[in-house]
C-alpha cells in the first residue's frame, strides 16, 4: 500500500507545494473554527438542510435516535463513517429496534461477521476470500464460493434490496464546504450516492475538522486525500451534496439532517 502511495505521488506535480497548500487551508479554518462553523451551518440551512450540534459521542447518537424514532424509520442503510465506529452509532440504533446496514463491501463482511473494521480504508484486509465465501453461505443461504467476483456479486444483490427498502440513510463526510453548505464524499463503490439518493432521509456525521472554507479550496485536496488514502489518483466516485432534492430532480433526500461533532 505504501509503495502505491509513493507511485502516486510521484505522479503528482508540486505535490509538496499542493500539501502546504492544503496545510495552509486547514489552518486557517482551524484558527477561525468557530466562525467558519457558523457560516457553514447557516449555508446549509439556506439550501434546506436541517443542522445539529452534539459535544459528545453520546448527544449525537440520541440526536441520530430521536431523528429515525421521530420518522418512525426501522430500517438503515449507511455508508462508511469513521466517526460513528467511534461513538459506537450501529450498536446504539440497534439496541432500540433499528436495523443498520453497512454497504461498503468490506463494511458489510466485518459487520455480518460481527466484528469492529481493522483497517481505516480496507476494513476486510484480515479475511481471506475463502473465510468471506464461507460468511455469505452461513448468513446470505447462497452456495460456497471464494472467487471474489461472485461473492461480490452476491453483495450487490443482497444490498441492492436494502437501498431501495431503507427509510433513511446515513454516512460520513470527508469535507463540508463554509461557502456553500455542501456536503463531499469520496467513495469507490457508488454505494454512497445509493445512501444518500434513495432513501428521503439523509443523517450526514461530521466532525469538525472537516470543514474547508470554499468549493475552490476543494482543488487542493482532491488529488491528496486518494492518494494518501489508497495510493489512487482520484477514487472512483467524489459527489458533492448540496441541500435537499430539488423539485426537478429524481434523486435526492427529502430530509438533510447534518450533525457536527
Amino acid at each position: 500500500a505504501n509503495t502505491k502511495r509513493i507511485e502516486a505521488f510521484r505522479s503528482l506535480p508540486d505535490a509538496e507545494a499542493l500539501r502546504d497548500r492544503a496545510s495552509a487551508i486547514r489552518l486557517n479554518v482551524l484558527n477561525d473554527l468557530e466562525s467558519y462553523l457558523d457560516r457553514f451551518q447557516k449555508s446549509a440551512e439556506a439550501v434546506g438542510a436541517q443542522v445539529h450540534r452534539a459535544q459528545t459521542g453520546e448527544e449525537a447518537n440520541n440526536i441520530v435516535l430521536k431523528l429515525l424514532k421521530n420518522q418512525d424509520v426501522t430500517r438503515v442503510v449507511k455508508a462508511k463513517s469513521m466517526i460513528s465506529e467511534e461513538i459506537h452509532l450501529n450498536s446504539w440504533l440497534e439496541r432500540h429496534g433499528i436495523n443498520v446496514v453497512e454497504t461498503d463491501l468490506g463494511e458489510y463482511i466485518v459487520q455480518m461477521a460481527g466484528e469492529r473494521p481493522s483497517h481505516v480504508t480496507a476494513p476486510a484486509i484480515h479475511k481471506s476470500r475463502q473465510q468471506v465465501g464461507e460468511l455469505f453461505a452461513q448468513k446470505l443461504g447462497v452456495d460456497y464460493s471464494d472467487d471474489p467476483r461472485q461473492l461480490t456479486k452476491i453483495a450487490r444483490r443482497v444490498l441492492r434490496d436494502q437501498f431501495f427498502t431503507a427509510q433513511a440513510g446515513i454516512t460520513g463526510v470527508n469535507f463540508a464546504v463554509a461557502e456553500t453548505g455542501s456536503l463531499v464524499l469520496f467513495t469507490n463503490e457508488g454505494n454512497g450516492r445509493m445512501v444518500t439518493g434513495i432513501p428521503p432521509i439523509h443523517i450526514a456525521l461530521i466532525s469538525i475538522e472537516k470543514i474547508i472554507p470554499s468549493l475552490a479550496s476543494l482543488a487542493a485536496f482532491l488529488p491528496l486525500l486518494p492518494r494518501s488514502a489508497t495510493g489512487q489518483p482520484i477514487t472512483g466516485y467524489v459527489s458533492i451534496i448540496t441541500g435537499t432534492r430539488r423539485t426537478d430532480e429524481v434523486i435526492g433526500p427529502q430530509e438533510l439532517h447534518i450533525i457536527i461533532l
